[in-house]
């Protein structure tokens, strides 16, 4: 509703060009001018998919690229041969969660989420099929080919699948880092540096805002491609679900989700460059070094009962001790900062020659938190590429529920001449291929000003 819109603005820090530590900002925005184009639904998908419109950049086109047999897809990545592979996370389970969540993994034949291949063989825009490629898997979240072979983040380990006979699926898996810790926040994200044969694997906190016993939970991991000298990269993140790296300089890019807490201004989100031994704030402080406020107590509230608050007060109140000043004063200002509760995923940076405006420029899946209202949709970043002079624009938008349609952003992929691939993991499960315009409309794309990158 326009009330609700209203008072959820309201709550949002201010918009800051420039600020200084313990101010919480939020990113200035540009308006991309998005135009309404449908979402074009093939005859075979009509069962899958309500009809509805998207809006998107002038020249830009939008078609379900898949749907039937997708639950839950997440991140994608494609094949050495050029299809589509997709995390189907949550295949006989539920909007946040597999069947059984548990602590422990149950047995092999309780789990029952997938890998998924789509494949486009005739490169009409539309995968020709559906097909299984791995199974009896947890919660796996996150996928990528590394040397050929297929490495899945599953909530309580790192596999590496072969296809050992060419057959396009994977009977060989190999645990290549074990005994994750498991729980809230269920999700792992791996990415692969090739040019140092690196591993990172991010692993969000097990609670919202808390001090955590597993040193592993809110932070980034680093290990050789095989696993081993697993080290922690980067702390401070409570859920850092979204990593690419910048094509110019190779800095590690991630998405963080902030904590849900109440308040007159909640924090933002980020999209930040997160370097080595760094520290990111969570759970003592968020944004560039503004302290959690310990005063709010109905968390507590809400978690324990009454005769155990006092007890366990530290833990759910992080005061500050002398190494979290340190830490504190040790925050960098993030690159950018979006309104809380729009849960930022899959992060992905452009690379289409055709379409100046945008390429280069990093793309930011937001699924959006428990409110309907937040979230759904793609946003812009324009950055120079240390992450300074940053801008954000509205993407893709037109995911809001609406009755039983809708959509929930998280993954992305691109291939071809700028092709965007979207995976959508609730309301509807489905991918959105967006198509950019054609050469012959890329002169009225370029004519787009942006305040602060062409000025």
């Amino acid at each position: 509703s326009i009330s609700f819109a209203v008072s959820i603005t309201a709550q949002q820090p201010p918009e800051l060009e420039v600020s200084g530590p313990g101010i919480n900002f939020l990113t200035p925005t540009i308006d991309l001018d998005l135009q309404a184009v449908p979402l074009v639904v093939p005859e075979q998908f009509d069962r899958w998919v309500p009809n509805r419109e998207l809006h998107v950049p002038k020249g830009f086109k939008a078609n379900v690229f898949a749907a039937p047999g997708l639950v839950g897809p997440r991140f994608m990545d494609w094949s050495p041969d050029g299809v589509l592979h997709v995390a189907n996370m949550k295949v006989n389970g539920d909007e946040f969660s597999p069947k059984h969540d548990t602590q422990e993994a149950p047995v092999r034949d309780e789990m029952f989420a997938q890998i998924v291949a789509l494949p486009d063989d005739d490169n009409d825009g539309v995968a020709d099929t559906t097909l299984v490629v791995a199974n009896r898997l947890w919660f796996p979240h996150s996928l990528q080919f590394y040397q050929d072979d297929l490495f899945v983040a599953d909530m309580h380990q790192v596999v590496r699948l072969r296809d050992l006979n060419g057959d396009g699926f994977y009977e060989d898996e190999t645990v290549v880092i074990g005994d994750l810790p498991t729980g809230h926040h269920r999700t792992r994200t791996i990415l692969f540096d090739q040019d140092e044969d690196k591993l990172y694997l991010s692993i969000g906190s097990s609670c919202d805002l808390c001090r955590e016993t597993d040193e592993r939970r809110a932070t980034i991991l680093q290990s050789d491609s095989d696993g081993a000298n697993l080290r922690i990269y980067a702390r401070g993140l409570r859920n850092a679900v979204g990593m690419a790296f910048h094509p110019l300089t190779r800095q590690l890019w991630i998405t963080g989700n902030g904590h849900n807490r109440k308040g007159k201004r909640p924090p933002p989100e980020i999209i930040t460059i997160v370097e080595d031994g760094g520290f990111y704030g969570w759970p003592v402080a968020y944004g560039y070094q503004v302290p959690i406020n310990t005063k709010i107590g109905q968390y507590t509230d809400a978690i324990l009962p009454s005769a155990l608050r006092n007890f366990v007060r530290d833990r759910y109140f992080p005061h500050p001790t002398q190494n979290d000043t340190l830490d504190i004063a040790r925050m960098v200002r993030p690159a950018v900062q979006v309104y809380a509760h729009l849960a930022p995923m899959a992060i992905h940076f452009y690379d289409n020659n055709s379409v100046s405006k945008f390429d280069g420029a990093a793309l930011v899946a937001m699924r959006g938190g428990g409110r309907n209202e937040e979230g759904h949709k793609v946003v812009a970043i324009f950055t120079n590429p240390d992450g300074s002079e940053a801008r954000v624009g509205d993407f893709i938008t037109g995911f809001e529920r609406r009755n039983d349609s809708g959509g929930k952003p998280v993954g992305l992929a691109a291939a071809g001449a700028g092709n965007i691939y979207l995976s959508s993991d609730w309301i509807t499960n489905m991918i959105v291929r967006i198509e950019p315009p054609r050469p012959s409309a890329v002169k009225r794309v370029s004519k787009l000003r942006l305040p602060g990158i062409d000025d």
